[in-house]
């Protein structure tokens, strides 16, 4: 008998776990694009931990600057594939979508774009436009011949911006 009360103990904990973690697809599926009031506490706290059933608006923020539409349904799985797991920091998660559209312009899923497709995929992802010929420049510089280290402060650079912040 205690052995049995002790499953259904657990089977309940588990289904208020499971209700308590919410469904990132879901999540994902009925939010807006983050906009400058969110984006701005995103930005003080973009090297918190993201939690994708909870954040499903910044994903939505990424997918139309990148797209200009919302996140296809597998965007979840795909994060996954590009190295973003749910708890990382909101750097991760804007780098991982940085290397999808770097991927999408090159045209080689492999993750290994080069420095100015890398530089043109982070103005897409974080400002949702086509880098200007100073800007981009001035980023290469920066980056060139350096490891991931390098890139992610780039990403960094961009998301505590006026620009990634005043986005409607």
């Amino acid at each position: 008998m205690k052995s049995l009360l002790s499953s259904a103990a657990m089977a309940a904990i588990s289904i208020l776990v499971l209700a308590g973690c919410g469904d990132p697809s879901k999540s994902l599926a009925e939010a807006q694009p983050a906009t400058s009031s969110e984006l701005v506490a995103f930005s003080r706290e973009s090297t918190h931990a993201i939690k994708l059933s909870r954040d499903g608006a910044l994903l939505q923020r990424y997918c139309l600057n990148m797209s200009g539409a919302d996140c296809p349904p597998d965007t979840i799985q795909v994060l996954g594939q590009f190295g973003f797991n749910d708890g990382e920091t909101g750097i991760d998660l804007a780098y991982a979508f940085v290397l999808m559209a770097a991927d999408a312009k090159d045209g080689a899923a492999d993750q290994k774009s080069s420095d100015e497709d890398f530089i043109a995929a982070t103005y897409r992802v974080t400002l949702g436009r086509e880098p200007d010929a100073e800007g981009a420049a001035h980023h290469l510089a920066s980056i060139q011949g350096k490891d991931i280290d390098a890139r992610k402060a780039l990403v960094l650079t961009f998301l505590k911006s006026s620009e990634f912040t005043s986005q409607k």
